[in-house]
């Protein structure tokens, strides 16, 4: 069909806690952006989930209201992209049969200790690229069949966030390779379902979608589709990607730059041509997984929690007696200027495994040098040098693996709005870095994947190429970096072996008492 000059690239973006629909020129300008909250329920024990029809009622509701407002256009493909982890099991029409595990679920724990008994950290690393996690993929579906075997026996596939709603936009049930990368049962080499690893685990093939390249078409909106969401009946479904591959994507612009991808966790993603199949401990913990472009593959170093652990620190600063609280620009104020080193140093796991320390026993968070002249300012100063911390020790790890230096990184995500934060960066790296200003980059990463699908670029690369990302350069200044340098070194990097024997004790106390 014929393209009209005001027609758009539609990409949903379905994140950890906000829901974004966006619609962008091919030039890669953002149109139109509307939002909404991310269905999402917490209980006890870490565990949360997400209602699937509140979920997909809310994303209808988006893409209507962004197509109502840009009726002169229509919408030339639609892509979707997700937090990798999280998933849900649907029958064979696509129902969903319970709500989705949302993807920092810990319930399967003692899943991902029978992956490390019965099969080993190496061999599932080789294999797969990713280190036994409870947040992947199958060890959520073996949760559902250990714990809720009904449900398990009506379960036809496996679906993550972004295949689900796929799903229901064209009735076609298909993932891509990055986002099956995420379920820790994908074999990085042949590119299939890993015989070897569902064999083992008791879980037939066919649990599984097929699996496509990002930027395939798979089908055409639905006339059901059309009607829950204004889009015109026969639109064009690309398969999208994992959320975090999708923002490098678009933030490299058709380069190969190292992406420091920030949002409520933080990974450092950098691309690479050929898969490392070396085993966990070899490759310090480091995932290595397919891209969303033709036979590329990523290392992505887990830094931790980011946005999220700014956001637990101000629920503890609010009065849940009188509503008062103080907002994130409030916290960011409070940090004193000029910038100098906090005088604290935090480990930021927080219950998240970083790399290079991958123990989940033993993942606490820790908060050192505290005294009782310490404020606000100082102890939100210091969460952001630990997560500054933990991207340098993932940077030096990557150096490690590919021989060659990272003198310059990109940062995207919603933080690069924190001027702060980004000018730490710079400090405690103490190298450059480029900070990315696109508007929403995973939706944009995911539409120009639509677009590809449909031939508005001739090619992955061309579709990057087309994006003029403004890059902001931070130097570090040389007085901080030469501290934070020391402290990275000599407190920082000891701080795992230093207090692991406290931490265990601590989490076996924590067990014997019941505490979450």
């Amino acid at each position: 069909m014929p393209r009209r000059q005001n027609d758009y690239l539609l990409g949903i973006d379905v994140g950890t806690s906000t829901i974004k629909v966006a619609a962008f020129a091919e030039n890669g300008t953002l149109l139109r952006l509307v939002r909404a909250d991310t269905p999402t329920t917490h209980s006890g024990g870490g565990q949360a989930e997400h209602d699937p029809e509140a979920l997909w009622g809310a994303i209808a509701a988006l893409v209507r209201e962004l197509s109502s407002s840009l009726s002169a256009g229509r919408a030339i493909s639609v892509a979707v992209a997700s937090v990798g982890e999280a998933g849900l099991p649907v029958d064979g029409q696509g129902r969903a049969l319970r709500p989705a595990i949302a993807w920092f679920d810990d319930r399967s724990t003692d899943q991902s200790h029978w992956w490390t008994r019965s099969v080993g950290l190496d061999d599932v690393h080789r294999i797969t690229g990713q280190s036994i996690d409870p947040h992947y993929g199958v060890n959520k579906l073996m949760w559902i069949r250990d714990n809720e075997p009904d449900t398990f026996r009506r379960t036809a596939l496996w679906l993550s966030l972004a295949d689900f709603v796929a799903h229901r936009l064209c009735g076609v049930f298909a993932t891509d390779r990055s986002l099956a990368s995420r379920t820790m049962a994908y074999d990085q080499a042949t590119d299939t379902w890993s015989a070897t690893l569902l064999k083992e685990a008791g879980l037939r093939p066919s649990l599984f979608p097929s699996v496509v390249q990002a930027g395939t078409r798979i089908g055409s909106i639905t006339s059901t589709a059309s009607r829950a969401t204004g889009l015109r009946l026969g639109t064009p479904v690309v398969a999208g990607g994992h959320d975090r591959l999708c923002g490098a994507y678009a933030a490299r612009g058709g380069g190969d730059a190292a992406i420091d991808s920030v949002g409520s966790a933080e990974a450092l993603v950098v691309p690479i041509g050929t898969y490392d199949s070396r085993g966990a401990a070899d490759a310090g913990y480091v995932a290595c997984y397919a891209d969303v472009v033709p036979g590329g593959y990523v290392y992505s170093a887990r830094v931790g929690y980011a946005g999220a652990l700014l956001d637990w620190y101000l629920s503890l600063l609010r009065d849940d007696r009188t509503g008062s609280e103080i907002t994130y620009e409030d916290m960011v104020s409070r940090i004193p200027r000029p910038l100098s080193f906090s005088g604290l140093l935090v480990f930021p796991s927080f219950g998240r495994v970083v790399t290079p320390f991958w123990d989940p026993a033993a993942a606490t968070g820790l908060v050192a040098g505290l005294t009782i002249t310490t404020d606000q300012g100082r102890l939100a100063q210091a969460l952001l040098e630990g997560i500054c911390y933990s991207l340098r020790a993932s940077v030096e790890l990557i150096q490690g693996l590919t021989g060659a230096r990272i003198d310059r990184l990109r940062i995207e995500g919603g933080p690069t709005r924190n001027d702060v934060w980004m000018q730490l960066k710079a400090d405690v790296l103490g190298r450059p870095v480029g900070v990315v200003k696109l508007e929403e980059s995973t939706a944009l990463g995911v539409a120009l994947l639509g677009g590809v699908g449909v031939g508005v670029y001739p090619s992955h690369l061309a579709a990057a190429e087309n994006i003029a990302a403004s890059v902001t350069s931070l130097e570090p200044d040389r007085r901080r970096a030469t501290i934070y340098r020391t402290v990275f070194e000599d407190a920082y990097m000891a701080v795992p072996g230093a207090v692991d024997k406290v931490n265990r004790v601590l989490l076996e106390a924590r067990a014997n008492a019941d505490i979450d």
